[in-house]
């Protein structure tokens, strides 16, 4: 028993030192991916949150001011045409056609499209999948756009530095 003990001691202390050493080698490491896959994604304008108390509606920003008020007896109000005459029920309603150089990119995380131009690439929209976050990044040359959920990633990688538009699609 003793022999054994004489074996297990030093087996058991020098596996706990390498166990601690190893943590505190990778710890940063593992701290930072997980810190970097639960920060939520960048905001791209205010947001306003309103008390439940306070009426539905739009939230003034800065000092009221007043309305010139017309003469009296004149109506400065613009009166309606009546020229104007919605379309014949058989004609289909007419959308308005995107500009040639919008690309949608759908993945398995959601959709992006970007305004894709001679020198550069612009966000158009980023609309997540059921279930999935979005997260955007840009810097000089590039923009990417990752759709994260728990166990898939889908990215949309523009790229332009030095070189014309490419758009690359990556699923893993």
């Amino acid at each position: 028993m003793r022999r054994a003990m004489s074996y297990v001691a030093p087996w058991a202390g020098v596996t706990a030192l390498a166990v601690a050493l190893s943590w505190l080698g990778v710890r940063d490491v593992v701290r930072g991916a997980v810190s970097e896959r639960s920060a939520p994604p960048p905001i791209a304008g205010p947001v306003i949150h309103s008390s439940p108390a306070a009426p539905p509606g739009p939230t003034a920003i800065g000092s009221p001011t007043a309305r010139p008020r017309p003469p009296d007896g004149a109506d400065t109000a613009p009166k309606p045409s009546k020229s104007a005459k919605p379309p014949p029920p058989d004609e289909p309603a007419k959308t308005p056609k995107p500009p040639d150089n919008v690309r949608s990119y759908a993945t398995r995380g959601g959709r992006a499209a970007m305004s894709v131009e001679k020198d550069r690439v612009r966000l158009v929209s980023a609309t997540p999948n059921p279930g999935y976050e979005t997260r955007v990044t840009q810097a000089e040359g590039w923009l990417r756009v990752d759709f994260l959920d728990d166990e898939h990633t889908s990215s949309v990688i523009a790229s332009w530095y030095e070189h014309a538009p490419i758009v690359k699609v990556y699923e893993y």
